[in-house]
């Protein structure tokens, strides 16, 4: 596994850049408001991706588990893979809504920020956005599942929002996620920032890095944005034993 990297740096200097040629205004969704955590699948990308089946099929752990074997059966139909795009709406205690070729809506329905669109094309190949508000149920399951390890879920711990973007390397060999926190105040994500980096080394350090200037851009914008390149080999592995 390459170690993971916070990125923030590079990807709100990039941010910036993409308000003008990404059109990352926010997506409002005919969706469920009562969705607590909302994904966003984008089937084309799927395409030839080796680590898609498995995320596709962890991703009904959002659920309950009476609900999860009808979502992984939608998830697999051909009406899925042929959509422009498909939205998950996961409601507490109901089945999840999924929905084709999603409209938006000028009122009401759920809103996709635009930040997280910019996170999910900063990542290559990128096929699924997970937006959780609040974090809390997204960081509870994501510990539960063993997706995240203990650091990480105790960084966003404090966070308003949680994003989770994946996508894949051009070669397949690695799984690409980004993983964002918002939280309510500067300080607050500052803090995160120094308790996920201090006891791991320096730069050139196995675990968690950040780069010079990150902890001003992580005070001014509020965001903690950490990357993960994983072996595709050792994600599949891990989703088939969970």
């Amino acid at each position: 596994m390459r170690r993971p990297l916070l990125l923030l740096a590079f990807l709100t200097t990039a941010s910036g850049l993409a308000w003008l040629w990404l059109d990352p205004s926010n997506l409002r969704l005919r969706i469920d408001p009562r969705s607590r955590e909302v994904a966003l699948l984008l089937p084309a990308e799927t395409i030839g991706r080796r680590t898609a089946a498995a995320v596709l099929y962890a991703l009904p752990e959002l659920a309950l588990q009476g609900q999860r074997d009808v979502l992984r059966e939608q998830l697999t139909s051909v009406s899925v893979t042929s959509a422009d795009r498909v939205t998950i709406g996961f409601i507490p205690g109901q089945q999840p809504e999924l929905t084709l070729d999603t409209p938006e809506v000028s009122d009401g329905g759920k809103v996709i920020p635009g930040l997280a669109r910019v996170q999910l094309r900063s990542i290559p190949h990128g096929y699924l956005l997970v937006h959780a508000a609040p974090a809390n149920a997204l960081l509870e399951t994501a510990a539960r599942r063993r997706w995240l390890g203990r650091a990480l879920i105790e960084a966003g711990a404090q966070a308003e929002t949680a994003t989770i973007a994946v996508g894949e390397s051009d070669d397949g060999a690695f799984l690409v996620a980004t993983i964002a926190f918002a939280y309510r105040t500067g300080e607050e994500a500052e803090v995160a920032l120094k308790r996920l980096t201090e006891k791991q080394g320096d730069y050139d350090a196995f675990g968690f890095a950040a780069r010079p200037g990150t902890d001003r851009i992580t005070r001014q914008t509020r965001l903690l944005v950490i990357r993960l390149d994983i072996e595709t080999d050792l994600v599949l592995q891990a989703l088939r034993r969970r």
